[in-house]
């Protein structure tokens, strides 16, 4: 996908989940990662108020905040930056409540492999940097109104 390194927010309360996440996405060979983990809501929105981010990886669930409003938070700053949400909790509902709340995609923690992830993020990548390189050609091509 590219050589440049991609800044990933990864937002996950549990220690071994952090782990198994980042030996996915380090073992991916399309790119290479920079992971700066936040294990709570605000943690993780002072994150990204600090830092300058591709990625963000987030948990439905977390033991300070929520998933849900961490998401609708970071949505506030960028509206385009790819989200990949992860549940413990696969239910169709918790899916549709987080793609609802601006998720770009959503993968159930049982089901998620190196693969499954991989796909994700080379998905969601591709589709914010085309909504981006789309805003920036409809931008340059669209006449301004001189001052009256």
């Amino acid at each position: 996908m590219t050589s440049d390194v991609i800044r990933v927010l990864h937002i996950e309360d549990d220690r071994i989940q952090q782990g198994i996440v980042s030996l996915h996405l380090l073992a991916m060979k399309e790119c290479h990662f920079d992971i700066e983990h936040a294990a709570k809501e605000d943690e993780a929105v002072d994150a990204w108020l600090r830092g300058s981010f591709d990625l963000v990886i987030l948990d439905h669930q977390l033991a300070e905040g929520n998933g849900v409003s961490c998401l609708r938070r970071i949505r506030q700053f960028d509206p385009v930056v790819p989200i990949i949400a992860v549940s413990g909790m696969a239910t169709p509902e918790v899916a549709v409540e987080l793609i609802e709340a601006g998720a770009d995609d959503y993968l159930s923690k049982q089901n998620m492999t190196g693969n499954v992830l991989s796909q994700s993020v080379l998905n969601v990548m591709t589709r914010a940097n085309s909504f981006r390189n789309r805003y920036s050609a409809l931008r340059s091509t669209t006449p301004t109104r001189a001052a009256t």
